[in-house]
């Protein structure tokens, strides 16, 4: 698929889940785990893209800090038209387009656990960077909604 400019805006946030689990957490364990993940939504009727990220900080196996966020972005519906590939059914949502809503998404999770962490005493877990130019490798491909 040819690069195209893809014209949208943040649309939402939305923190879906958040916890912090003191007993969970030992100060003298050197080794935190930390493990992120992502998913993509579409809705073709309200033209939006949403990114859903979570992130889990670990000591030995327990979680001891969650945060699941959804951001949700506005397309303009004539970028969300380009991206239907009636041929395949599909819409095939550009992989430069998917990094750089994650990118937001993951820059908007980094602010949120700060807020969040604020005066708890976990304010030194940062999120750190991510590349995430390694994580998404290619266009994805997403089924047209049966109405």
């Amino acid at each position: 698929m040819a690069s195209q400019q893809v014209t949208f805006q943040l649309k939402g946030i939305s923190t879906d889940e958040f916890a912090t689990i003191k007993e969970c957490y030992k100060e003298e364990e050197e080794s935190v785990q930390i493990e992120t993940g992502y998913t993509f939504e579409i809705d073709p009727e309200s033209y939006t893209v949403a990114v859903r990220f979570s992130i889990v900080y670990k000591c030995k196996e327990s979680p001891f800090i969650v945060l699941k966020l959804t951001c949700s972005f506005d397309v303009e519906k004539e970028s969300f038209d380009e991206m239907l590939d009636s041929k395949l059914g599909k819409y095939i949502i550009p992989k430069g387009f998917l990094t750089h809503l994650t990118v937001l998404t993951i820059g908007t999770a980094r602010g949120v656990l700060h807020a969040k962490l604020d005066k708890t005493g976990f304010e030194r877990y940062i999120l750190p960077t991510l590349n995430v130019a390694d994580l998404i490798k290619e266009d994805m491909a997403f089924e047209i909604p049966k109405s």
